[in-house]
């Protein structure tokens, strides 16, 4: 999943784009929770920082919003590049999906799963 990025499209090695702090992290998969560094491909969309994983994301049209996690600080920038994000989805495509089958249907439980996971971050 999340394999349009461009960043991550050819990529089936996510410990080489995470920090050795992340791999344990929990993050959704299908019904369950999994470590992120167990995964060859990323649940949802990536939060990159200078070429690394620093949190995910997927957008709930139900909300018009992007729903998301972060594995650093939740710093002013990061949530300003966030903001700007949900507000091009919103107003020029109005969906993100994370592969073609992708639905708003179908990313409910991500978007549930990524708004717990962010709020017991906290």
């Amino acid at each position: 999943m999340a394999g349009l990025d461009s960043n991550l499209l050819l990529r089936r090695d996510l410990k080489g784009i995470l920090d050795r702090k992340d791999m344990d992290r929990q993050v959704f998969v299908d019904k369950d929770t999994k470590p992120l560094g167990a995964l060859a491909d990323l649940p949802s969309h990536a939060i990159l920082d200078r070429g690394r994983v620093v949190g995910l994301w997927e957008y709930d049209t139900a909300t018009n919003s992007i729903a998301w996690m972060a594995f650093v600080k939740k710093d002013k920038a990061l949530q300003e590049a966030l903001a700007r994000t949900e507000q091009y989805v919103r107003e020029q495509l109005g969906d993100a999906r994370s592969f073609s089958l992708d639905s708003p249907r179908s990313r409910a439980p991500r978007v549930e799963a990524l708004r717990r996971l962010a709020a017991g971050a906290q």
